[in-house]
This record gives C-alpha cells, sequence and structure tokens, in this order.
C-alpha cells in the first residue's frame, strides 16, 4: 500500500451494518482509506474472518489497525492482572498480524498506587515480554502504545516516547484528544501541534513523526482529564484545521483515525479541511 494521508474511522462506519469483514470495501465506497478495528471490549474475531478482513483491506487499499482491550494495564498493584494484561496484549496482536493490521493500539497502564517513575518502568518491563513473545513465535506487527486523556493514566507523549526508545517493534500513537484534554486544553495552534511532530522526531526519528498513527476527535474534558468525545465542529476543541496544515505543509502522511461519536462521518470532514488546503487523495 503506498504510503499516503489515511483517514479512517474507529470501528465499524456509522451506517454500516454489515460483519467486520467487509467494512473495508464500505470504507473505501465513501472515499476513506484506513479501519481501527476495535478490541477494546475483547477481541471477537475468528481467525478465519481475521485473515478475510485482511484479503479484503488489501483488495480495497485499507490501511488496518487494531485497538486492543481497555482493561490491559501495565503496572497494576495485582500481579495476576500484569500477567492478563500480557497476554491480552499478545492476543491482538496475534489475531490483529491476521487481519493485517500494521499496529495494534493498546492504553498501557495507569499509574495505581505507584509513582510514576515505577510505573512507566514496569510498565516497559512487561510490554517487553510481550514483544520477546512476539519475536520468538515470528509475529510481525508493531506495537503502538497509546497517549492517554486522564492524569490517572500512565500515557503523557513523553511516557509513550519513552517507551518507544526502549522497546523494539514500537511505534507511538498519538492521540491528539488525549494530549489535549489532560494537559488542560493546549492544542489550539499549529505551533502547538508542530512541537508534538518535532518532539517525536527528535527523539525517534525522522520516519516516525512523518507516518504516525494518530487518533482525533473533539474532546470535553476536566480538571482530571478527559470525560468525553464530541462530534467534530462543536464549541469544543482541539481544532482540526490547523492539524492539517501542519501535516500538509510539513509533507507528513500520517494515519488519522476518527473517534468521534460519528466516526467515519467526521473523517469525511477532516478529509474535506485537507483537500481544502490543496491535498490530494
Amino acid at each position: 500500500m503506498p504510503r499516503k494521508i489515511r483517514l479512517g474511522p474507529a470501528g465499524n462506519p456509522a451506517d454500516y451494518s454489515g460483519p467486520s469483514v467487509n467494512a473495508p470495501e464500505f470504507i473505501r465506497e465513501e472515499g476513506l482509506s484506513a479501519y481501527e478495528c476495535q478490541g477494546t471490549r475483547g477481541v471477537r474475531i475468528s481467525e478465519e474472518n481475521a485473515q478475510k478482513l485482511s484479503e479484503n483491506a488489501e483488495e480495497n487499499d485499507v490501511w488496518v489497525t487494531i485497538h486492543g482491550q481497555y482493561w490491559i494495564n501495565f503496572a497494576s498493584a495485582k500481579k495476576d492482572t500484569i500477567e492478563k494484561s500480557k497476554d491480552r496484549l499478545f492476543k491482538a496482536a496475534r489475531i490483529g498480524s491476521l487481519m493485517g493490521a500494521h499496529q495494534v493500539v493498546f492504553h498501557p497502564a495507569y499509574y495505581s498506587d505507584r509513582s510514576k517513575e515505577e510505573a512507566l518502568k514496569i510498565t516497559i518491563e512487561g510490554i517487553k515480554e510481550v514483544v520477546e513473545r512476539l519475536e520468538d513465535e515470528g509475529i510481525e506487527i508493531l506495537i503502538g502504545p497509546e497517549t492517554t486523556g486522564r492524569k490517572s493514566q500512565l500515557g503523557t507523549l513523553s511516557e509513550i516516547i519513552k517507551i518507544c526508545q526502549e522497546i523494539p517493534m514500537t511505534a507511538p500513537t498519538v492521540d491528539f484528544a488525549h494530549i489535549h484534554a489532560r494537559t488542560g486544553g493546549t492544542l489550539e495552534t499549529k505551533d502547538d501541534y508542530l512541537k508534538i511532530f518535532e518532539q517525536i522526531e527528535d527523539e525517534l526519528g525522522a520516519k516516525s513523526a512523518k507516518n504516525l498513527h494518530a487518533h482525533f476527535t473533539e474532546v470535553e474534558f476536566t480538571e482530571k482529564g478527559e470525560k468525553k468525545h464530541l462530534t467534530y465542529e462543536t464549541d469544543y476543541s482541539p481544532p482540526f484545521k490547523p492539524l492539517a496544515e501542519v501535516v500538509v505543509e510539513n509533507d507528513f502522511t500520517p494515519v488519522i483515525i476518527s473517534e468521534s461519536p460519528i466516526l467515519d462521518k467526521d473523517a469525511l470532514k477532516f478529509k474535506e479541511e485537507l483537500e481544502k488546503l490543496g491535498y490530494k487523495f
């Protein structure tokens, strides 16, 4: 699949009622080219259907990723939860590889009662074990720890970058709404967005910044961080237009997944914003 800006929904499109294996055709027909299969409440696709999804995605030039379970927590106070987290991430990666997914996205941990430094150290150790198991079994897929939206969660941009520096087979997943929410609304201008790309480039390399896997939606937040996702063009933020300008002006080719309540419908609005800036899909 050629590298270009790709947009798509987090889950099946809003007006699509068929099985997930056939979603790529619907996504292509409406003018989008990415699909993040949702395993947030459990990965429930069979191996046979995962392989069918891979074939359909390849045929329709749709870039597939998978989101792992919400209850992954590599810094839990309970050893059993950490072991289950390793297994959950491994299973999501394994089934993701069968569906042709390029990256498995997941929220890495909660700080729990640990210091932030200890939580990060334990999280890195746990994810390393999963990556080693994947390598041992010849499973090829990027592990994509995601920036998180609540201050109780491990997942600042710096923490995600640190994980990716320490562990092979990893790449950051940047959720702009989550960064915006947990920092009290700091993403408003082109320069605000550009600083994120520059930090990634400085610490992980130019390719990581150029080919970033990202999530976008507007968001409502409180002093604790993210509250809920919102549809595009509300009175909330972060704004998409300055992000679009940064991407086009710097020739970046990210995959941007819409996590708004109306998913693909807002992804199409993102596409319109990029086209207004002269980008040709």
